[in-house]
């Protein structure tokens, strides 16, 4: 799919007009974000209502939670419950009774659940939602009906046994959302597939600033000349792809790569082939290779000048590396990438930087500043 234009630049055009794309790459000339969306606290709030609850957001894995299991996290700002029933079924609802508000498990994590009780006053919720119990029922208005206090679900969807989650009911089927993904990716999970590893790291720097590095094809040959750069090889061969929230940077696995791993049997064309660096809108990488590694980036904003990265590793143990080595290398790049966007925040704090020029091998970082610029004019929060 070609880049979708006319692209808005805020800074170029503040009353919205598009600016004339360089007609060497079809991209705006300068980054659509400044400074100031990097570092100016009040975007906080603003995201969370804009971006992070009207799209699709990463959770972790399905296969996390047994039937009759519940659990209680924070997912865009919003006290959440994801529950597997005793049937099998993932749900998800608002870690809170509608009586008045109590959070219903102020246990964080995972945990044993055959029924939901109210600590406030004891309402009982079964793991469908529904409204089993209420003490001292016949002192409510005759009019009061259980089935109208149930919880508050969410949409819940899953892909290849992942779990996501989304707060807006117009947002688009996840299978849509996710474009190329379940083509290309659809079989690297098998059931011999298992968690490999998992790791969270705290960057001093806006989950933007993260999101565009990883985004960024521009630096991996010169930041990561030893790391990275060995799996993705020359930029020469770099393929890219953009879709309506996701995109793509394809690349064949380097001769080095093939001769050190064996590929998944069950993989065909290029899914056997190649490298799959996936980004996905607002704030998640997924990265796929022929012998059935998935990789999962998950950027998670935690202050204006903060972020969480959580790294999450899946993969066959007979195909894949050693969970050591994997995250050996894993962590080598990253850490070159959170030493890279912790200097970026820093000029961008300095009050002396303005959008700069955008490279060709900038594409994806454009594609996905262009969502998030669009989200926030929608609700007109842009500057």
């Amino acid at each position: 799919m070609v880049f979708s234009l006319p692209l808005r630049s805020p800074e170029t055009d503040p009353q919205g007009a598009s600016p004339v794309p360089p007609a060497a790459h079809g991209l705006p000339e300068r980054f659509l974000l400044t400074a100031e969306h990097y570092t100016n606290p009040q975007w906080i709030p603003i995201e969370q209502q804009t971006i992070f609850r009207r799209t699709w957001l990463y959770v972790s894995d399905g296969d996390r939670l047994l039937p009759g299991m519940v659990w209680a996290r924070t997912v865009a700002g919003a006290p959440l419950l994801i529950v597997r029933d005793n049937d099998g079924e993932l749900r998800a609802f608002y870690n809170l009774c509608p009586h008045r508000a109590a959070i219903l498990s102020p246990q964080a994590g995972i945990h044993p659940c055959q029924k939901l009780v109210c600590p406030y006053h004891a309402w009982v919720y079964d793991l469908a939602g529904d409204l089993v119990g209420v003490p001292a029922r016949d002192k409510f208005p005759s009019s009061f009906q259980k089935e109208e206090f149930a919880l508050r679900s969410l949409r819940l969807e899953t892909w290849s046994g992942f779990v996501f989650v989304c707060f807006d009911d117009t947002a688009p089927p996840l299978a849509e959302f996710l474009g190329s993904i379940p083509k290309y990716l659809g079989q690297h999970r098998t059931a011999a597939t298992q968690p490999l590893a998992a790791k969270q790291y705290i960057v001093a720097c806006n989950w933007k600033n993260y999101h565009d590095n990883t985004l960024c094809d521009y630096h991996v040959a010169i930041a990561h000349r030893t790391t990275l750069n060995q799996v993705q090889g020359p930029i020469r061969h770099y393929q890219h792809q953009l879709e309506a929230f996701v995109n793509l940077l394809y690349t064949p696995t380097t001769a080095d790569w093939q001769a050190e791993n064996p590929i998944l049997p069950a993989l065909q064309g290029r899914s056997r082939e190649g490298f799959f660096t996936y980004g996905i809108y607002p704030n998640l990488h997924l990265l796929g290779l022929p012998n059935g590694l998935l990789a999962w980036l998950h950027i998670e904003p935690l202050t204006v000048e903060s972020c969480q990265v959580s790294l999450d590793l899946y993969g066959d143990p007979e195909f894949c590396p050693p969970t050591e080595t994997l995250l050996a290398e894993f962590e080598a790049f990253m850490q070159e990438d959170m030493v890279l966007t912790e200097s970026v925040q820093q000029g961008y704090a300095s009050g002396a930087y303005t959008p700069g020029p955008v490279n060709g091998l900038e594409a994806r970082i454009i594609h996905q500043q262009q969502l998030i610029w669009d989200a926030l004019a929608t609700a007109g929060a842009v500057v």
